[in-house]
């Protein structure tokens, strides 16, 4: 009878494959440690730390702030993402970097910056993120001093009013080492249990009368047990190690 192909007609359960992992186990752990420690060493050693400097503002679109209607509110709140714009233009970006005398092109200072609404009301929160947590202060709240008169001389009405200013961040806001030392463990142990499994599957060596059963309709016959050679004792474990040659089919 003409033997099968094994790759095709093999299944592997989920109990076998169970087992599988189980029996290697220890290289599977060994794999997820080293994973994670790679991704822990290479966090600490090539990503710089950032810090961050946030600092809010408040916009009006009235002079008479005695007072204001929901129609000033919503006018208020669309010109937020005008205000964000123009605090990003090249004429407040050389301005900053004028003031703050660090030695950054508005370039380098706009790659820094980052604003956004805070909860659709008429504050706006700026953040600047940098090495430096004494530049990141400085630069935050350079742009509170440049941008007022800069966004009265583009928008000719109201303007802003600082609610917060930048404090001296105390600890880096990235990278997040535990995340990446968690992601690169879980790939370590996600290749490693890929491998395992599939080197297992594509393991086409006879070891045992049961892949006999699989492979072919052959009658067995009888099993030769295996001898240990040192002792001359019989291992009746149904396996060709000693005793008997794998082949492979």
């Amino acid at each position: 009878m003409q033997m099968k192909d094994m790759t095709d007609e093999t299944e592997i359960s989920l109990q076998e494959i169970a087992g599988i992992l189980l029996h290697c186990l220890w290289l599977i752990a060994g794999a997820t440690i080293m994973g994670a420690l790679i991704a822990f060493l290479l966090t600490k050693a090539f990503i710089t730390p950032q810090y961050a400097a946030s600092a809010s503002l408040y916009v009006y679109n009235t002079d008479n702030r005695e007072s204001i209607t929901q129609s000033d509110i919503t006018t208020s709140q669309k010109l937020v993402e005008t205000y964000i714009v123009i605090m990003q233009s090249d004429a407040v970006l050389n301005q900053v970097a004028e003031e703050s005398a660090l030695g950054y092109s508005a370039k380098e200072i706009k790659e820094m910056f980052s604003a956004s609404a805070i909860n659709n009301t008429e504050v706006f929160q700026i953040v600047i993120k940098n090495p430096n947590p004494e530049h990141a202060q400085l630069l935050a709240n350079t742009f509170l001093k440049v941008a007022p008169s800069e966004i009265i001389r583009v928008v000719k009405a109201g303007s802003v009013e600082t609610v917060d200013e930048a404090a001296l961040p105390t600890s880096p806001v990235s990278p997040n080492t535990v995340r990446n030392t968690l992601i690169g463990g879980l790939l370590g142990l996600l290749l490693s249990a890929a491998i395992v499994v599939l080197k297992e599957f594509l393991d086409t060596t006879i070891k045992t009368a049961e892949d006999i059963k699989k492979l072919t309709s052959i009658p067995i016959i009888g099993v030769i047990p295996t001898i240990n050679a040192v002792n001359g004792k019989k291992i009746t474990n149904g396996r060709s190690t000693n005793g008997t040659k794998s082949f492979k089919s």
